[in-house]
């Protein structure tokens, strides 16, 4: 499995690491930080701590909330440091699963992860509508 960090504001990135445990297993590689609780670290020095100590092992993707947020931009300067970690923002549910569940990830299957992350969501309103004027059955 891929060593995947999962950092948001608030809970998120671990609602999200409880839902893929349910869903896939035991996510061993897979962490999960929430910044602006009063509990937390810093997420930037939990997050670089994470990836120094799993940096020689496999890829590492972190998956952010929100492009633009602070949590996003205060994980961007990572990369200078880490060039082969790989940063993504605006994760959900279906990304963190393709991720983790796919061993050899090139940048071009990354890409048609996140293009699928994109496609899965769905404006369910619209979706009967266009059935029901195309004459479809109801969902």
């Amino acid at each position: 499995m891929n060593h995947i960090i999962l950092a948001s504001h608030g809970h998120m990135a671990k609602g999200i690491k409880d839902t893929l445990n349910m869903i896939i297993g035991n996510a061993e590689g897979v962490k999960a930080f929430s910044s602006y609780r009063d509990e937390d670290e810093n997420i930037r020095e939990a997050v670089e701590r994470e990836v120094k100590n799993n940096y020689e092992t496999k890829d590492i993707y972190i998956l952010t909330d929100i492009f633009g947020g602070s949590v996003n931009n205060e994980l961007i300067s990572l990369l200078k440091e880490y060039p082969n970690i790989h940063i993504i923002s605006g994760m959900n549910l279906p990304l963190v699963i393709s991720i983790a569940t796919c061993d050899d990830i090139s940048e071009k299957l990354l890409e048609e992860f996140i293009k699928e992350s994109r496609e899965s969501i769905v404006n369910c309103n619209n979706l009967l509508k266009n059935l029901n004027n195309e004459g479809g059955e109801d969902l």
